[in-house]
């Protein structure tokens, strides 16, 4: 005998609603006091100046190690080369400077000469200028006595 035996679920019951909750406000944080301004730029000050200090420091440090980097250069092999070239620069320079001195006299001396050319050559050019100026006076005064000669000639002829 087999009977089946049918098992019916009961109806499913609704949960009994909820009451609504209000919400609660969250949380504030507390209020932090902000500092006035004249503070944080005296803060700020402050804090650069002791940037600045360290700044130089860290300068120092790299000058001086600079420095000793140079005099270990001084006594080595490396700087007869250097020392040789800066001696025989030196030396050109004063060599330089000798033969400007004397370019600046000859020039000077020149200036002098040409100055003194410039003149002599203007009062030739005068000296010229007056006697063309004799000599075309007097071919003038020939060609009108020679024009008059020659009208009279004509008047006579005719």
């Amino acid at each position: 005998m087999t009977d089946k035996i049918e098992v019916k679920k009961a109806p499913a019951t609704k949960a009994p609603a909820k009451k609504p909750v209000a919400k609660k406000a969250p949380a504030r944080k507390p209020a932090v006091k902000k500092a006035p301004a004249s503070k944080i730029r005296k803060e700020l000050r402050d804090v650069e100046k002791e940037v600045k200090k360290e700044v130089k420091k860290e300068v120092k440090k790299a000058v001086e190690q600079t420095k000793t980097f140079v005099e270990k250069l001084e006594d080595s092999v490396v700087a007869v080369p250097f020392k040789a070239a800066n001696k025989t620069f030196m030396a050109s320079l004063g060599l330089f400077s000798y033969v400007q001195k004397e370019i600046d006299k000859k020039i000077n001396e020149f200036d002098k000469k040409f100055s003194k050319y410039a003149k002599d050559g203007e009062k030739v050019f005068d000296q010229l200028e007056d006697k063309v100026e004799d000599f075309r006076k007097d071919v003038e005064k020939k060609v009108d006595e020679t024009r008059g000669k020659v009208r009279d000639t004509f008047k006579k002829a005719a």
